[in-house]
């Protein structure tokens, strides 16, 4: 006799410990946003310094990037209504298309919905029955998610282990198939980077084409804000690069650009392109504004300020005790660092309760426990903007001070005693 199918989700462990965290009204997710994810924003109707948003360089929510939106759904309406293949192509698809591919001196670019569905279309269509995906552990769900749907096999590696990373693809490359490798160069969770000097070389050495994942890196790092990969003067190393709108760009929709060849070979084999309807003409209206002040002086000048704001945060939070990581690691002799703080908490319960004393500061950040992070891995995830004030920083830091000072273990409840 079958097994009723949702049997596994009333005996879902984590299921439980969320309903538990709702009733000591600790549940840091679902929170109700009432205005654009700028430096401060109305969260459950009070006004919080906002660092859990991506918006690195503060632009979405700017005037410049709303009238763009506006713009584009007054004259495209607000969907397309077809995919890409159809009818789903409008002139600002090309626009930005052409921007980004000039942006990062590549043939040609592409645009997907999402960042999400790029990743997936990318690597489905490219990886096939008999190939091989070589992935870091740590990459984000889409390049995990993508790898195992495709055709061919997923290799994933211990997170920046280039020794384990060489023995994947010394297997791989006995076989007959090709090898597509495919790492991020900031990873969203840890805020480290990739060793993206080991990963292009032994791609190279072992014949493997390289895709990396610029989603949390483009207009943050690099010159012009193109990313890691030029930032370590390799982007002639690496085969294709991805990107999102959503996050620095203030816009929506995600995109690779490459070779023209690949790139006209996913517009008609990438199911995730092809059987989807296109990006909405609002988010690529404000897209195309977003390249626009990323690529410009202006771009570089909040690019600064990100930087001045991140190492600001991070002296505050280390001096206060928090383990902050990643260290800013050096690039051709300047320091690089992410916007993103990890401040690790010793369990769940933990991590919860520091998220509540925060919220209740007016600060929000965000809060990673299992099974988004390995079991005994919680953590708060602070990101930085470029549009915090040293005034908005102060707040923060001050609200860490109180964290610092009130939190003391509590004792679980028996049903929390096996997640701590």
């Amino acid at each position: 006799m079958s097994t009723d199918l949702f049997a596994k989700v009333r005996a879902y462990d984590s299921y439980a410990f969320r309903r538990e965290l709702e009733v000591r009204d600790l549940l840091p997710y679902f929170r109700t946003l009432q205005g654009p994810p700028a430096a401060v924003t109305v969260m459950d109707g009070v006004p919080r310094v906002n660092l859990g948003s991506s918006n690195y360089l503060g632009l979405s929510g700017d005037p410049r990037l709303t009238e763009a939106a506006n713009l584009a759904a007054q004259r495209y309406g607000t969907s397309v209504n077809g995919s890409r293949l159809m009818n789903g192509t409008t002139e600002l698809h090309l626009r930005v298309e052409a921007a980004v591919a000039d942006w990062f001196g590549e043939e040609d670019a592409l645009v997907f919905g999402s960042g999400y569905t790029t990743n997936l279309g990318v690597i489905g269509a490219l990886v096939g029955e008999g190939d091989v995906a070589v992935c870091d552990a740590g990459d984000h769900a889409s390049i995990l998610d993508g790898a195992a749907l495709a055709r061919g096999r997923l290799l994933p590696f211990r997170h920046n282990r280039m020794d384990r990373m060489e023995a994947l693809l010394r297997r791989a490359a006995q076989g007959d198939g090709g090898i597509l490798v495919v790492v991020d160069t900031v990873y969203s969770m840890q805020g480290d980077l990739s060793d993206i000097v080991g990963v292009t070389g032994l791609s190279r050495r072992y014949g493997a084409r390289l895709l990396v994942d610029e989603a949390h890196a483009v207009g943050v790092l690099g010159p012009d804000g193109q990313g890691v990969a030029a930032l370590a003067c390799l982007a002639d190393a690496v085969d294709l690069r991805m990107g999102t709108f959503s996050k620095a760009l203030g816009g929506g929709g995600g995109f690779v650009t490459g070779p023209a060849d690949v790139i006209d070979f996913l517009r008609v084999q990438s199911r995730a392109f092809m059987f989807t309807a296109a990006a909405p003409p609002a988010g690529i209206g404000a897209a195309l504004a977003g390249v626009e002040i990323a690529r410009a002086a202006e771009g570089e000048e909040r690019r600064a300020r990100l930087a001045a704001n991140t190492a600001r945060l991070r002296a505050a939070l280390d001096e206060l005790g928090f383990a902050v990581g990643p260290v800013p690691v050096s690039a051709n002799e300047v320091e690089v660092q992410t916007p993103i703080l990890r401040v690790p908490a010793p369990d769940d319960l933990t991590a919860a309760r520091m998220w509540r004393l925060l919220y209740d500061q007016g600060i929000y950040v965000n809060v990673a426990l299992y099974p988004a992070v390995p079991k005994g891995q919680a953590q708060l995830r602070v990101s930085v903007m470029a549009t915090h004030t040293e005034e908005h920083l102060e707040r923060v830091v001050d609200a860490f001070t109180v964290v610092a000072r009130k939190l003391t273990p509590e004792p679980p409840a028996d049903l929390l005693t096996s997640r701590a």
